[in-house]
């Protein structure tokens, strides 16, 4: 199974493979946009870290050691101070009894992630209301401005 990432320019990262799948030994996360030398970073509920270096955005795991939900993170550890980081969705890893395990992502914060976005949208309105109100100063300025001159 290869599960996919995209990493956006607000810090976040999303996960674009949604659909649960069995994975045997390996699960290989692609991180689409992640620069050259960035770390993904896992950590289990139990405590555990792994820390895999991505190679043109890709990194495995081993299933098996990251059994229940699992933190996601995409840093670069260059010494900047502080790291340039995304945040990513987590998602959960259940063992199943043929052996498999069963990878998925941890839709539990939908919720929080709803309102998340309805607060960004909000401040994204705002925003563009006040842009606008800018726009419609500066074409008065300039429409007085143009006034004064003939271009014929």
């Amino acid at each position: 199974m290869k599960m996919e990432y995209k990493l956006l320019d607000n810090g976040v990262g999303v996960i674009l493979t949604r659909q649960p799948e069995i994975v045997e030994d390996e699960l290989f996360i692609d991180f689409a946009d992640a620069p050259a030398d960035a770390t993904a970073i896992f950590e289990t509920k139990g405590g555990n870290s792994y820390y895999r270096l991505l190679s043109d955005g890709l990194c495995s795991l081993p299933v098996k050691k990251i059994i229940g939900e699992v933190k996601v993170t995409v840093a670069l550890l260059n010494g900047e101070t502080p790291p340039r980081r995304w945040l990513c969705e987590e998602f959960k890893v259940s063992i199943q009894r043929n052996g498999g395990a069963l990878v998925a992502p941890n839709d539990m914060n939908l919720p929080q992630t709803v309102v998340e976005l309805r607060l960004e949208n909000q401040e994204i309105r705002a925003s563009y209301k006040r842009l606008e109100e800018r726009y419609e100063e500066l074409k008065d300025m300039l429409e007085k401005i143009m006034e004064g001159y003939d271009f014929t």
